[in-house]
């Protein structure tokens, strides 16, 4: 039986990134649910969205920086009120908010003041109950919102996208992010990777400049194995803490899966790892960790060496998706990282 998806969003804003999503979903045996489609009814618009809603399976909330048409006498946006009705129906949520840093928005399309507030609220909300996505524009929401429906619904041909045009897909991107740092800037990419030294506290410089919690935050030298990638940028993987305990449950001796996205940061950073000493009226000495153009580091390279970089460049994790050991036939599995519905409380 088809599944049905209802796609949530502001309209005239998101114009372009609900095309991509529809265009992606008709690979798909799935019926779609959305404004474009709802014709003439004899219902009130808020009725028919919210009709629309409990005929689906899976809603998909993207949102951006408007709060979009208000619903007078609840005083809520229509989006939020489609949300509420999906999860007091527990239906499949996944929410895509476009990502702060790195969006590219038109500033016609920004809410401000009242307004402003009540969106910010209602994207407070979201990040409590869910763990959220994030986009840069319609390419990028197309292409995450892609993987996920790969994995929950049925294609009409050749079942499911295989690994190699995953790898192929991901080395064009990071081939692009070398060349146009700020352009690519958080794309996901799949990664085939082993690990190459033991896990570190992030230092404040590193999560200053990448929008990181420090204190919160991990780091690990790895190599990167697929997509087989010339440039030897991307050193260093770089875990929150939401994603801290299964990372450190997992056998490190072996090669895994991820998604990882690359980012960048204008900034030079010298030292990649925090040290913590128990009196805090001393400091210790310490060797840096100093950067090279395009952020690849090296071990214990003195301060005075003469290299200059222009920026810093990390690849942060998403999602761990298996061990090594599944491409063998065994059924070893990771749970993913984060990004299935949290049930209502």
């Amino acid at each position: 039986m088809k599944k049905t998806v209802f796609i949530s969003s502001t309209f005239e804003d998101l114009k372009e990134h609900r095309k991509k999503v529809w265009d992606i979903l008709t690979k798909y045996e799935v019926n779609v649910r959305g404004m474009e489609r709802f014709g003439a009814r004899k219902e009130a618009p808020l009725q028919t969205c919210l009709a629309e809603v409990e005929q689906s399976d899976i809603f998909v909330g993207v949102i951006s920086y408007r709060l979009g048409t208000i619903d007078t006498p609840s005083s809520k946006s229509f989006v939020q009120l489609e949300y509420e009705k999906a999860l007091e129906l527990d239906k499949e949520i996944f929410i895509y908010l476009i990502d702060d840093k790195n969006g590219k928005v038109t500033p016609t399309f920004v809410d401000f003041g009242e307004n402003h507030e009540k969106l910010e609220s209602f994207k407070s909300i979201l990040k409590e109950r869910h763990t959220i996505d994030t986009f840069t524009d319609e390419t990028d929401l197309a292409e995450k919102l892609d993987r996920k429906f790969d994995e929950l619904l049925s294609k009409k041909e050749n079942g499911l996208t295989e690994t190699e045009d995953e790898y192929k897909k991901s080395n064009d991107i990071l081939q692009k992010f070398i060349l146009l740092p700020k352009e690519y800037s958080s794309k996901e990419v799949k990664l085939k990777i082993k690990f190459d030294g033991e896990p570190f506290p992030a230092s404040k410089a590193i999560c200053k400049s990448f929008y990181l919690s420090y204190g919160r935050t991990i780091g690990i030298r790895i190599k990167i194995i697929l997509p087989n990638i010339k440039e030897d940028a991307f050193n260093y993987l770089f875990i929150e803490s939401k994603q801290a305990d299964q990372f450190l449950s997992i056998d490190r001796t072996k090669e895994i899966e991820v998604f990882a996205s690359p980012s960048f940061t204008e900034d030079t950073i010298d030292i990649i790892r925090a040290h913590f000493v128990s009196k805090t009226s001393h400091y210790v000495s310490i060797t840096a960790f100093t950067t090279s153009p395009f952020g690849a580091s090296n071990d214990f390279m003195p301060k005075t060496e003469t290299i200059q970089a222009e920026g810093q460049i990390i690849l942060l994790l998403k999602e761990i998706v298996n061990d090594a050991e599944k491409t063998t036939g065994t059924n070893n599995t990771l749970p993913k990282a984060g990004r299935k519905k949290v049930k209502k409380q």
